[in-house]
């Protein structure tokens, strides 16, 4: 799955995923291993993940990889953006 980071508490190792298929939020905890071991998440960053639901909730298993976004963006923007750009592609795919 992708996803983008809208929240990560690097102090704690926490943070909250919106993902692509638009279904509940993702829990990344701290006992998720960052493809690069010194990698810091910041709000905006692309991630391509795995989950598991645990007690009814999205959890993060494993993160493949990471594409630095725009850091310290407002979440909202970040989704929009990410929206606007999947129409981009849906017309460029069209052939408009």
């Amino acid at each position: 799955m992708i996803g983008l980071v809208l929240w990560f508490n690097p102090k704690a190792q926490v943070g909250m995923i919106w993902c692509e298929d638009q279904g509940p939020l993702a829990f990344l905890g701290p006992d998720v291993v960052l493809p690069e071991r010194d990698a810091v998440l910041d709000c905006g960053d692309q991630v391509t993940f795995s989950i598991e639901l645990r007690d009814g909730v999205r959890h993060v298993r494993d993160v493949y990889a990471v594409v630095p976004g725009a850091a310290g963006s407002d979440p909202r923007e970040i989704i929009a953006g990410y929206h606007q750009s999947q129409e981009l592609c849906g017309k460029l795919g069209d052939g408009v």
